[in-house]
């Protein structure tokens, strides 16, 4: 079964809309500048540690994640072994990133910080309390999101290494170079984006999906921003360059 659809009732109905609504709605408004994320590159003039802030965001899902799993942790199938792993290990690998791979130039601003830990929070919580309902058994479907998700984390990764050893002791912002850099600005955002995909397609229910939905059009609007600043500031910044998919965006 490719999605898992909510039972039918006003109350689903009602708030599936109004998440479908956010969804498509989050590009949009950061793109045009009605609810820009204030962080790293677009970062306003005062605020909090980004380092305390970026781990905060990706924390407080980790234990919204955790929290929903416990009324069936004692007794996980193997797809909800893997999809809750998968879950918690995304959100630990960012904070382990945040507190000890990443450089920061400047703070990040609180409402930003409450706002993104606030959905994150949201879609962990519901990825894990609907991991209650998982799919009968591990499908084709099921290991190819398995092995999505495996791909977006390791090149993430990477390519959050890439940024790290550009900047040396520096933190000033440089011309990426190097992987997937030479063709997009932010590949980074590529293979997170492929993770959450295979995330989706581990849980399968219609709320993850919509999710993605509202991830991809965020980093897409947030990477088109990025090419925008990276060619703003650099005069020399190679003109080939997408801002998120190679060839094509």
């Amino acid at each position: 079964m490719f999605i898992l659809l909510p039972d039918p009732t006003p109350l689903n109905l009602v708030l599936y809309a109004a998440f479908a609504l956010l969804a498509v709605g989050m590009g949009p408004l950061d793109y045009f500048g009605l609810l820009t994320m204030r962080y790293s590159k677009f970062r306003g003039e005062g605020g909090i540690s980004s380092r305390a802030g970026m781990f905060f965001v990706y924390f407080a899902p980790f234990l919204a994640a955790l929290g929903f799993s416990l009324p069936y942790l004692s007794h996980l199938s193997l797809v909800q072994a893997i999809l809750l792993l998968a879950l918690l290990g995304h959100f630990a690998k960012r904070c382990i990133e945040a507190l000890f791979l990443h450089k920061y130039s400047g703070p990040m601003d609180l409402p930003t910080t409450l706002l993104i830990a606030s959905f994150y929070s949201f879609i962990a919580a519901g990825t894990s309390a609907l991991n209650a309902a998982p799919l009968a058994r591990a499908d084709g479907l099921f290991w190819l999101g398995l092995a999505f998700f495996a791909v977006g984390e390791f090149f993430n990764f990477w390519h959050h290494k890439i940024l790290v050893g550009l900047r040396g002791e520096s933190r000033e912002y440089v011309i990426p170079r190097g992987g997937l850099f030479e063709r997009v600005a932010c590949p980074h955002y590529l293979f997170e984006l492929l993770a959450w995909l295979g995330i989706a397609l581990l849980s399968r229910h219609l709320f993850v999906y919509l999710a993605f939905l509202g991830m991809f059009g965020y980093l897409l609007a947030r990477s088109l921003k990025t090419l925008a600043w990276y060619r703003a500031k650099f005069p020399d910044f190679p003109k080939g360059r997408k801002a998120l998919i190679p060839g094509l965006i």
